[in-house]
């Protein structure tokens, strides 16, 4: 099967594929027949054979590949992507995330343009930083940073929820800015930052290592296993200590962990992940707690088990979830 897959990929480039293997071609990306691995042996041994011999038409196919493969395959199940202004920087990006290539020794020019990771609804990423750090982006999540980043400096703007593994840089610190200001530092550590600009607090959960979080005149230093909460309404800080740290990183796995989170925090989710809305009958509704754990994070199974615990129905319409009172 893999040497029928690999023939497939060189007909797509080529733009010789019929819709009938295109189809066939879809189908094994999604059940992950094609996987991250085979990619990346594949585009390696071509993208080398294309720096080698590099010419006008090696560089209208870099760019001709990236487009038909965003807009065909990847861009549909696993991360769509936004660069900023340079195309050029933007096809070396893909690259370094697809095949392990490092930006700052591929990068030539435009050293302050910032490159842009997004992830659409219903997706996930994993990148590598130019550092060689690695982030994991949830759903509508984003990532900025300058093309030099891990050079001049390893500071980062995240919206949403990312998770880090960072590589320990003493001279070099790690910061990621969320949409707040509220900064959080790192010397060589995992930790988790939730930071949507849609919810009402921010979280950051230390896994390994120690991270200190700053906001204006307050700054508190983080050990493993301790939470730190931002409200971001009243800018108030709160600093717990977790039973697993975790739990902050089921949501890489597909499991939900909820710990008193209302059913209006847990659309939010749904939203992101699904690509769905919801209405409530009653703004009642919203305020229902709820904690516990889901391994099967499936929408439909999610819906039946809030609605098995709790006195609430649910309607579907298109994409539209309506949650009223049994």
């Amino acid at each position: 099967m893999r040497d029928e897959i690999v023939n497939l990929i060189e007909k797509f480039i080529k733009g010789e594929i019929s819709p009938e293997e295109k189809f066939r071609l879809r189908q094994w990306y999604n059940t992950e027949s094609i996987n991250e691995k085979l990619f990346s042996e594949y585009y390696n041994f071509h993208w080398q054979q294309a720096l080698e011999h590099p010419d006008s038409s090696a560089n209208e196919s870099r760019l001709r590949v990236w487009n038909n493969l965003c807009d065909e395959l990847i861009g549909k199940k696993t991360i769509h992507r936004s660069w900023l202004k340079v195309a050029g920087v933007a096809i070396i990006a893909v690259l370094s995330t697809l095949l392990g290539f490092g930006l700052s020794r591929m990068i030539n020019h435009a050293p302050d343009e910032n490159l842009v990771v997004r992830v659409e609804n219903g997706q996930k990423a994993q990148i590598q930083l130019p550092d060689g750090s690695s982030v994991w982006l949830n759903s509508a999540s984003e990532i900025s940073y300058p093309s030099h980043f891990g050079q001049k400096n390893r500071t980062l703007k995240l919206k949403g929820e990312a998770y880090f593994e960072v590589k320990s840089d003493l001279g070099n610190p790690f910061i990621v800015q969320t949409w707040t200001g509220l900064n959080i530092k790192a010397l060589g550590t995992k930790f988790n930052v939730k930071s949507y600009d849609n919810d009402k607090q921010i979280t950051g959960t230390l896994l390994e290592g120690k991270i200190e979080v700053s906001y204006f005149s307050f700054s508190e230093i983080l050990q493993p296993n301790e939470r730190i909460i931002f409200k971001t309404t009243t800018n108030t800080f709160e600093k717990t200590r977790v039973q697993s740290s975790e739990e902050a990183i089921f949501w890489l796995t597909d499991q939900f962990v909820f710990d008193g989170e209302t059913l209006e925090d847990i659309t939010k989710i749904l939203q992101r992940m699904y690509n769905v809305s919801f209405v409530f009958s009653s703004p009642e509704l919203k305020q229902i707690q709820y904690s516990g754990k889901i391994n099967n994070n499936s929408m439909e199974n999610v819906l039946s088990l809030i609605t098995t615990v709790s006195p609430l129905r649910y309607t579907i319409n298109d994409s539209i979830i309506t949650f009223s009172e049994k």
